[in-house]
């Protein structure tokens, strides 16, 4: 009999420093069912007891994964270059979505919760491409092996040198390319990875702190940065947000496209690991800092030709994930 592949292959370093098993958490964005009907769901699948908290939030208390949070984006409401949100949020539930956030989870944790995919397209749940308007995503919160451990730093690096490819194979719906909550990372930030070497994250951070001046990025390294040291994150970043301090790399590229009968989690879990693939690989990250600065040095240069060299590389290397 041949082996089934795991629907969630492992990352290139599968443990902490601590020697414990590194976790990720997951949010889910959607439109469709409501928060309660979301909650019901859960605790039908995986055990556990709904609490309505009011204001548009749902706990289940006890899933077999710990608690499970259910609510509605109501952190939409609150944007101001969004008019179109405050007509009212019930009026605009359809555009506002419903987020079902867990706690960290295992590997195979993850593989056990991927199901709630299929349920939630059974009850009605739509994605980004099920509409012109819905701009819906999904978070992946891996734990880092330590915050200044070597792997961390390349995998910043890594993600820097990777992000357009990232966006091209993706196919990032054109709602959430023109909302402002995943933008690119600046290129001076890139630049200034590709160029330099950065021995500590505090480091890297003092650099990071002159080009990063929003959350609202494809790959939020804040709360990290204000988990590893937030006497210094307090003093370089004048950000008013409430960034939650967490030992993760915060995700928010992938679309939502819990609607569609193939696309589970796996998906984004693997544009994912395909950062650390790169980051783990240092000949191939070598090659790929070498040939942004060739990139960035030319009077002019398409950023599809620089999408087409991180391919080339990645076949290259045969350092692709597959998805």
């Amino acid at each position: 009999m041949i082996p089934k592949k795991p629907t969630f292959p492992a990352l290139p370093i599968e443990t902490t420093t601590k020697d414990d098993e590194r976790l990720c958490g997951i949010e889910i964005e959607f439109a469709g069912p409501t928060e309660l009907e979301t909650g019901n769901l859960i605790a039908n699948e995986f055990g556990g007891a709904v609490s309505d908290g009011g204001d548009h939030s749902v706990s289940v208390r006890g899933t077999r994964f710990g608690d499970i949070e259910v609510e509605l984006d109501i952190g939409l409401r609150k944007r101001e270059d969004l008019p179109f949100l405050n007509q009212g949020l019930d009026a605009m539930r359809g555009l506002i979505p419903v987020e079902v956030v867990t706690p960290p989870l295992s590997r195979a944790q993850l593989e056990d919760f991927n199901t709630i995919c299929t349920r939630l397209r059974q009850i009605g749940a739509m994605g980004s491409r099920s509409g012109v308007l819905l701009g819906f995503g999904v978070h992946v919160n891996p734990e880092v092996v330590a915050p200044d451990h070597r792997f961390t730093l390349d995998t910043i690096t890594a993600y820097a040198m990777l992000e357009p490819w990232l966006r091209d194979n993706e196919q990032v719906d054109t709602t959430r390319r023109v909302m402002p909550f995943i933008g690119a990372w600046p290129k001076d930030l890139i630049s200034d990875l590709a160029n330099n070497d950065y021995d500590s994250l505090a480091d890297l951070m003092r650099m990071a702190a002159t080009h990063i001046k929003s959350r609202n990025l494809s790959l939020d390294l804040l709360p990290l940065f204000k988990h590893t040291e937030p006497d210094l994150f307090a003093s370089a970043f004048d950000i008013d947000d409430k960034t939650a301090a967490r030992p993760t790399f915060h995700f928010r590229l992938p679309d939502s496209r819990i609607d569609e009968a193939d696309w589970t989690l796996r998906q984004p879990w693997q544009l994912w690991r395909q950062v650390e693939l790169v980051a783990a690989n240092d000949t191939l990250l070598a090659a790929l800092r070498d040939a942004w600065k060739i990139h960035d040095s030319a009077w002019f240069e398409r950023k599809s030709v620089w999408i087409k060299t991180i391919d080339t590389l990645l076949h290259e290397h045969d350092a692709k994930a597959n998805v």
